[in-house]
């Protein structure tokens, strides 16, 4: 999408360019400037290099764990709420955000993936767990407090299996 994106906006330009172009000799400069522009573009970006790398690397980390989905949200007093979600999808994408109005913390993409990855892997959830084990193996892998108003989780295994767990108090 962002080659596409990329292609686009290149094109828009280099049409905008040519046309407020005064002579031929510019005009020229122009053209043969934008393809040497265009063919630096191809695979060289190092913003691109970097977010492939960190996207193949998301990706073999999520085949580590037992879980293709995992989504987290415990609501407590005064409207202070810790979501995370952590997800491969059937693209292979991998889709990771944090949103913790405790610690006034947002992170979306691989920020959040890189923080995130280390505590789902640490969980040994299975689908014979129950809902108290699970509840208290979350809170003390994510370091939450007990005193939660309302906790939901929801867990995909690789087998496509979900569990489902909601407690309120």
């Amino acid at each position: 999408m962002k080659k596409i994106f990329l292609f686009i906006a290149l094109m828009a330009l280099t049409l905008v360019v040519v046309a407020c172009g005064t002579t031929k000799d510019d005009a020229n400069k122009v053209e043969k400037d934008t393809v040497v522009e265009t063919e630096g573009n191809t695979g060289s970006n190092p913003d691109q290099t970097e977010n492939t790398g960190d996207q193949e690397d998301m990706e073999s980390k999520m085949d580590e764990l037992d879980y293709t989905e995992f989504n987290l949200g415990v609501d407590y007093a005064k409207q202070k709420e810790y979501e995370v979600e952590l997800e491969k999808n059937s693209d292979n994408s991998i889709e990771a955000e944090i949103d913790d109005s405790i610690n006034n913390v947002k992170k979306k993409g691989a920020e959040a993936f890189h923080e995130l990855y280390p505590l789902v892997k640490q969980l040994t959830i299975v689908q014979e767990t129950t809902k108290e084990e699970a509840i208290n193996e979350v809170l003390k892998v994510f370091n939450l407090e007990d005193n939660y108003s309302e906790l939901d989780l929801d867990i995909t295994f690789k087998d496509g299996t979900k569990i489902e767990f909601e407690d309120k108090k």
